[in-house]
């Protein structure tokens, strides 16, 4: 499978974060690699970056005014460095969305280095996005959804906030 993950933002700051992503990914990996050869799932890693996701949805909650405001909520997922370093492209905001493309994954690009499966890389994935997952969670109002990944395959990686009718 051919990915497309090409950085388009190319800078030493934003390169020297996305080595740190690079750095996490490729500890992720090889931790459930040698949890595999020792007998153990992979569900550790699931609640490990889920439970990391708790900690950053639960800092967020405390911040925000209104954890029902999606704008609000919107002022503090996916900013700052975050939006160079995945190259975010925010295709839909209002009071009841938040849609945000990622164009560039670090964690993608040195699975790639690691020679990882497609199959490999689409798990790693969902268990790294865990971590939103969590956030998403964190505030009853929205539900989170993964759409495509450019681990699978895909140009964008599609992180999607819906108010809960």
């Amino acid at each position: 499978m051919e990915y497309k993950n090409t950085p388009k933002i190319v800078n030493p700051v934003v390169d020297g974060l996305r080595e740190i992503c690079a750095r996490r990914a490729s500890t992720m990996s090889y931790m459930i690699d040698e949890a595999k050869k020792r007998g153990i799932d992979d569900q550790f890693a699931w609640d490990a970056v889920y439970r990391y996701g708790q900690e950053l949805g639960q800092e967020m909650f405390r911040e925000i005014k209104d954890p029902t405001d999606m704008l609000e909520f919107a002022q503090h997922f996916g900013t700052g460095h975050h939006t160079d370093i995945y190259e975010m492209e925010r295709v839909a905001c209002d009071e009841d969305r938040l849609y945000i493309d990622f164009h560039y994954c670090p964690y993608v690009a040195e699975w790639i280095k690691q020679g990882r499966t497609p199959e490999e890389m689409d798990r790693l994935c969902k268990i790294a996005m865990e971590g939103d997952r969590a956030i998403g969670e964190t505030f009853p109002a929205f539900q989170f959804t993964l759409g495509k990944t450019i681990a699978q395959g895909y140009d964008v990686c599609q992180i999607r906030f819906d108010r809960k009718k």
